[in-house]
């Protein structure tokens, strides 16, 4: 275990009687494509995390180290915290499910993931993650991970997922049925990407630019925002996208952190056009994303909707929908908190 730990993360730890270390992504092995393989650890932004399992509270612990040259001076984004999150409770699911009867003939899926923000560490650099399965079914695993700054022991936010398997033999036949639907339809979904309003205008060279930085140690273009458009009256924004190589989860698909990030991305820009007010100045309380069908790699021509469902005195909820062939793949609801004095663009 690192040294110099919260006293308070040290008794976390010390809660656990069977502790046994466990490798990153040792049950899912290793390659460049994978995300956090190749575009975080290979990269130098994360030092390898460190990973231990108890087989009998079916918890994993860890740490994530971030490199100070990877960031500078800037924070860790949230949006970089919820995908390490979603993909070591994949981890855990996988470790957790791979155990029963029907373990390694499955491939599991995130379908749910909510998060709640509890507070900030604008200057952390190291976190530690305790996860949990609250339940296990026959094809469905629960899992609660709160999320702390090591050093100050501070709890930063708390995210449950739900993951389901599905049998491995159905993965090919699903995804020979949409590499036929792309062949036929390359429409981006069931919106256009140029909003039919009369108050509706592209959105601008430098926005794409902006939604295209999709976190910020990633090479610019890494996802592709083509074009778009935007009412700030009907309060709707909608963009065209192609998302790029070493970016998966799963085997062939696109990691859901980076679907969530994408999605957010656009609900912020929303935001921001909404109230004037910078999405960097106020607080993403929550964030509930639903995962409904896998996102291929390098899938092109895909589509994001983000609408304003409801704006008060203190909080605007903002729901953002990915499409592709007319088809729903992972929406998220964003409920961004107003502050009580705000800082206008």
């Amino acid at each position: 275990m690192p040294t110099g730990l919260h006293a308070a993360i040290q008794n976390r730890i010390d809660a656990f009687q069977d502790l046994t270390p466990v490798e990153f992504h040792g049950l899912w092995g290793h390659s460049n494509a994978q995300f956090l393989e190749g575009r975080m650890v290979g990269a130098g932004v994360i030092d390898v995390p460190s990973y231990w399992y108890s087989p009998s509270s079916r918890s994993c612990l860890g740490f994530w180290k971030f490199t100070g040259q990877s960031l500078d001076n800037d924070a860790v984004q949230e949006t970089t915290l919820f995908t390490l999150i979603d993909d070591v409770m994949g981890e855990l699911a996988y470790r957790v499910f791979i155990g029963t009867t029907k373990g390694k003939e499955h491939i599991g899926f995130t379908v749910n993931l909510n998060i709640k923000k509890a507070d900030m560490a604008p200057n952390a650099r190291r976190f530690f993650f305790e996860a949990t399965a609250e339940s296990v079914t026959e094809r469905k695993v629960a899992i609660k991970c709160p999320l702390y700054d090591a050093m100050t022991g501070k709890l930063l936010l708390v995210a449950r997922a739900v993951f389901v398997f599905t049998p491995i033999a159905n993965i090919a036949k699903q995804t020979n049925v949409e590499d036929a639907n792309s062949d036929r339809d390359h429409s981006p979904g069931s919106s256009d990407v140029v909003l039919s309003l009369p108050s509706a205008r592209s959105l601008a060279a430098d926005e794409l630019y902006q939604l295209g930085q999709v976190m910020n140690f990633l090479p610019h273009g890494t996802i592709n925002h083509t074009r778009g458009s935007i009412s700030v009256d009907d309060k709707r924004l909608v963009v065209s996208l192609d998302f790029g190589k070493n970016i998966s989860g799963p085997p062939i698909y696109v990691h859901g952190g980076i679907l969530g990030t994408v999605l957010f991305n656009a609900s912020a820009l929303l935001f921001t056009k909404h109230t004037g007010i910078s999405a960097t100045l106020v607080d993403a309380a929550e964030r509930d994303i639903n995962y409904h069908r896998g996102v291929p790699l390098e899938c092109q021509n895909a589509a994001i909707e983000a609408t304003v469902e409801s704006s008060g005195n203190d909080k605007v909820v903002v729901f953002a929908t990915l499409m592709r062939n007319k088809h729903v793949y992972t929406t998220l609801k964003t409920i961004f908190t107003l502050p009580q004095s705000s800082s206008k663009l």
